[in-house]
């Protein structure tokens, strides 16, 4: 390991069920394994994923507010620190940062982490809110020193929508802990199906919203026989939706929405298939875990990540957005004939923490790893 390194703030990080939580929390402790000093902005220290990262990273706690008040209080904290460089990942807080380092005599490196595909995002949105967002997006993306894509999509969909205005554009993939997560795999499954198998077990893991369109899944195993069941990992608005839909489609004794889980890995690596029916993505970590776990999967070619991560669908089914009838013909194909867990394996190897740690650290303008910092 590399010591004094640089000073690293990382502001905008959520711990919690979602994706982007995990995320960070590997890349901090890449960071820190790396010698780098991270500071971690929280609003409370109470949440137990914070016991994930490595002791080294030190907690800021600290609760901005609004307005002029939060901008001042982001300032002398900038000041207080004085790190080389800021990850943020929340649109608003890319905001109040970019605003803040503005009345600052030594002005970090911004880095602003991007994970969806803005244009996609945008046009799901009302007029008014759609102007909203993408007039606070340009406010904020071009006063960053760099942007960070998790995937090619999420880059171009940047490139798209910034134009000329663009600082420099990066892809960085989401980094995993592929060790972890097979480790967790091996806990007993807290589900019922999971621990007594019978037929074909599909499973997905995602936020009960309208962008994961979990109702085309569900309108894709009325056509499949009786025997495959469907068991949907998450919590979201959409759950009086989808609760509704399962009894008006007859699938009450062949769905379940057992809510969050904590170790949807036990769960997902005992299933026989993946599904991921979104509108619109980054590079979502629930399908790029199952192919950890060696699951097939099928997926909606939906911008931006999954056409990239199957590989334009050698590595797993690819069907149009909102095509029941595709994905039920879809799960069919794979299920007579998966992908090899070795073909899955070769999906993986560009996704490792050190590959994202070491393209993060040159991004940041700390430099990169060697071999012997790996060691």
């Amino acid at each position: 390991m590399t010591e004094g390194r640089g000073r690293l703030l990382v502001a905008g990080f959520s711990p919690g069920p979602a994706g982007i939580g995990w995320d960070m929390l590997n890349l901090m402790n890449g960071c820190a394994g790396a010698g780098v000093e991270v500071h971690a902005l929280v609003e409370t220290d109470d949440n137990p994923d914070l016991e994930y990262l490595d002791g080294s990273v030190r907690r800021q706690v600290r609760y901005l507010g609004e307005g002029r008040v939060a901008i001042a209080r982001m300032q002398d904290l900038l000041r207080a620190l004085r790190p080389d460089a800021v990850i943020v990942n929340k649109d608003r807080m890319g905001k109040l940062l970019v605003d803040a380092v503005e009345g600052l005599e030594l002005r970090p490196r911004i880095l602003v982490r991007v994970g969806s595909n803005l244009p996609a995002k945008l046009r799901h949105r009302n007029p008014v809110s759609r102007w909203r967002s993408r007039r606070r997006l340009l406010a904020t993306y071009p006063r960053a020193d760099v942007l960070v894509g998790v995937s090619q999509g999420v880059c171009d969909g940047l490139r798209e929508l910034l134009g000329d205005t663009a600082p420099p554009i990066r892809c960085i993939y989401n980094s995993m802990d592929v060790t972890g997560i097979k480790v967790r795999s091996l806990e007993e499954p807290t589900h019922p199906w999971f621990r007594e198998r019978r037929g074909r077990l599909l499973a997905s893991v995602g936020r009960l919203a309208r962008s994961k369109d979990q109702e085309t899944m569900l309108r894709a195993l009325t056509r499949l026989p009786k025997d495959y069941r469907l068991v949907i990992f998450g919590e979201g608005r959409q759950r009086p939706r989808l609760e509704a839909l399962v009894q008006e489609l007859g699938l009450g004794d062949r769905v379940d929405l057992p809510g969050y889980a904590s170790n949807p890995f036990a769960h997902v690596a005992r299933a026989d298939l993946f599904l991921l029916s979104s509108r619109f993505e980054g590079f979502p970590n629930a399908l790029l875990e199952a192919t950890a776990l060696g699951i097939p999967a099928v997926s909606t070619d939906c911008p931006s990540g999954p056409h990239e991560l199957l590989d334009g669908g050698r590595y797993g089914e690819l069907v149009p957005i909102g095509d029941a009838l595709a994905m039920a013909a879809a799960i069919r194909r794979i299920l007579n004939k998966p992908p090899t867990k070795a073909q899955l394996a070769m999906a993986l190897d560009r996704l490792t923490i050190h590959c994202a740690t070491d393209l993060f650290l040159d991004a940041l303008g700390f430099g990169v790893l060697t071999s012997a910092d790996h060691a």
